[in-house]
């Protein structure tokens, strides 16, 4: 009788003595982990795919910022005109603003609602928010006031004629100030120094909402946590600044030869194309009259940044400044900077901010889709770590592996969500989640590892998945509670990638996936159902069952070696053995194993996650005339099982002998 003969019948013999209870149990559990994921209704601009369709429409909202920033009463004031264009097939009979600066105030909704003792995203030295003079609309050869409420973080502004749809256009003008907190909810706000204030300044002009096919206009209050979603366009901005201060702002600077010297000119071409940073102003030279174009008065920075959704910018008359040269995959090159008071200078602090700059956007560009801006640029003040488009404010303090980490995780950003548009306000972790996973590998490429990754080992969050109260990853953003958010929004997320990478689909198949839908949904607005979707696609495997245990649900993993019986023919020769395996947590998954031979010799065996289509319990055959010693599932450590001394099965100790 053959080997295969014989096995078949075995194998029957097996199924056959298998409790029928317990094959319907399995039966009704699978088929609710196997079950088509049900998505929500997809839009018309949108394809089953996960890519937008031909008619993909998102409206584009260009600015013209001028602002003057008054360092005696910490204050900004000035003028913001909007030029709005709806591309949606639809009428708008009045716009929504945010107003983010409101969130400061002492009766908003973020504060009432914010924990005993405040919190990270919470303010101090509490402002009075937006101070809103005058609203003005021209729009089809009209120029008016019109009527506006506000209403905590948004304001409604009602049109005298509706705003035709298909890509007609209107202007607002914005005319506005507000004080400056000392604590903007961890991303902006200013900080006294050695040499004076620092000033880092985000959410700073009224912004039009997100008008889109999904949800119409997008007007969750800034509540503090849940980050923010907007429209791309072009944006031209002018700070005018005590003549002493200098400015970093996103985008690039448009009026150099009018704020900077001829030798920091100069520096700043040295810098662009060398490897090496070069230093633009120095810390010997803070405070030097020659270091400026004029000794009194003020001075106006001049910004420009292209296909943006938003800018930010940082002042002081205290900076270190240099810079270095990033090479881009299309031969161009990008200006990486950094910008930090002397607290923070030195090898072991900000010193080498500029060299983690260039490292990160040298790596991301690379890897997944290249850095479209000029320049990138670290500021040093009181923001722990925050990102936008081309700037990046990290915490004064920080050095080596605590200043890499927040800088790469900030640039990071740039690709989730400045050039990948989702909506930060509704799902966190759309951003917070892959960017943590993008840079877990850019920190292991950068210097061989010279610093650790945020993640170390799958099963230092074993604790956090077996939580009964931890929420599941697709719980909207203001509605996770604070102790739970660093693990629901940026950990998880990444954890389920990297098992997608490491262990479900492998490098290239996964790279592939991940790369198509940046370069989808580039410059757009896609939801995690378009993210689900491509990945299925590009990959070319139905992920749902990962989909819904991971991310919709908290589902465990838990895979066991459960028996191992010899097999031998009529002469009692070893031809292998019967392994059987299970799943006993509810998130199955494929199974890689290594058999350890007596020899001292191995192999590494894997299995798909079809296995489990069935039952939660598998048995096969595997056929060796070397006697198995030892198996492993999971050899490698890739996957976060919630019960590891199930793993693992040794001859020594099922003979009862000492292992």
């Amino acid at each position: 009788m053959s080997k295969t003969v014989r096995y078949l019948i075995l194998l029957t013999c097996l199924i056959w003595l298998m409790p029928v209870a317990a094959l319907s149990q399995s039966e009704n559990t699978l088929h609710s982990l196997f079950a088509p994921l049900t998505l929500e209704n997809m839009p018309p601009n949108r394809m089953a795919s996960g890519a937008p369709s031909a008619g993909y429409w998102s409206n584009r909202t260009d600015y013209f910022i001028d602002v003057r920033l008054d360092t005696e009463r910490h204050r900004i004031s000035g003028e913001v005109h909007i030029t709005y264009t709806n591309n949606s097939p639809d009428e708008l009979a009045f716009l929504w603003m945010l107003l983010e600066q409101n969130l400061f105030r002492e009766d908003s909704r973020g504060a009432l609602t914010a924990p005993p003792g405040g919190g990270r995203f919470t303010g101090r030295g509490i402002a009075q928010g937006y101070e809103i003079e005058k609203v003005e609309i021209i729009h089809n050869g009209q120029h008016y006031e019109p009527d506006f409420t506000i209403l905590d973080t948004r304001m409604r502004v009602d049109l005298a004629k509706p705003l035709a749809g298909n890509g007609a256009q209107l202007e607002v003008r914005v005319t506005y100030a507000f004080g400056i907190p000392e604590y903007g909810a961890d991303r902006m706000g200013r900080i006294e120094l050695r040499n004076g204030w620092v000033y880092t300044i985000a959410q700073w002009y009224p912004n039009m909402a997100v008008y889109d096919e999904k949800n119409g206009w997008n007007t969750r209050p800034y509540l503090g946590a849940g980050e923010f979603y907007r429209n791309f366009g072009d944006i031209e901005f002018h700070v005018t600044a005590p003549w002493n201060y200098m400015l970093a702002g996103s985008g690039t600077l448009i009026n150099p030869e009018e704020v900077l010297t001829a030798r920091q000119i100069s520096r700043l071409e040295q810098a662009r194309a060398s490897d090496e940073t070069v230093m633009i102003l120095a810390q010997n030279e803070i405070g030097r009259p020659d270091t400026r174009p004029v000794q009194r008065g003020e001075l106006t920075w001049k910004f420009r940044m292209e296909n943006t959704r938003d800018v930010a910018w940082a002042a002081s008359r205290g900076f270190i400044w240099d810079a270095a040269g990033i090479e881009m995959p299309s031969g161009r090159r990008v200006l990486a900077q950094s910008f930090y008071p002397v607290e923070s200078a030195g090898p072991q602090m900000w010193g080498r901010s500029t060299e983690f700059v260039q490292a990160s956007v040298h790596h991301y560009s690379h890897m997944w889709f290249e850095y479209p801006w000029d320049n990138m640029i670290n500021v040093a003040g009181v923001v722990g770590g925050m990102e936008y488009p081309g700037l990046a404010f990290c915490g004064y303090n920080r050095g080596g592996a605590s200043l890499w980490g927040v800088t790469d995780h900030e640039i990071g950003h740039n690709w989730f969500p400045m050039i990948v548009g989702s909506n930060e306000r509704k799902w966190f972790w759309l951003d917070e989640g892959l960017t943590t996973f993008i840079g877990h590998l850019s920190t292991q490429a950068f210097n061989d590892g010279e610093f650790p990754t945020w993640i170390r080992s799958m099963q230092q969050f074993v604790p956090q998945l077996t939580n009964p109260n931890m929420e599941p990853i697709m719980t909207h953003s203001d509605r996770i509670h604070p102790q739970h958010l660093g693990f629901v929004s940026y950990f998880k997320p990444a954890m389920g990638l990297l098992m997608l990478r490491d262990y479900v689909l492998g490098e290239e198949v996964f790279d592939f996936a991940f790369r198509t839908y940046i370069q989808r949904w580039a410059y757009k607005h896609p939801s995690p159902i378009d993210f689900f979707r491509t990945m299925n696609d590009a990959s070319g495997e139905n992920l749902d069952w990962f989909w819904r245990g991971w991310f919709y649900e908290n589902r465990q993993i838990d895979l066991s070696i459960d028996e191992v019986e010899d097999f031998v023919d009529s002469h009692e020769n070893y031809e292998g053995a019967f392994i059987t395996i299970s799943s006993p947590g509810d998130l199955v998954m494929p199974v890689v194993m290594r058999i350890t031979y007596a020899d001292g010799s191995d192999e590494i065996l894997r299995f798909p996650v079809e296995i489990w289509h069935r039952s939660r319990e598998w048995t096969f055959l595997h056929q060796s005339n070397k006697r198995i010693d030892h198996i492993r599932l999971d050899p490698f450590s890739q996957l976060p099982d919630v019960n590891r001394s199930n793993n693992e099965w040794l001859r020594s100790v099922q003979e009862g002998r000492e292992p």
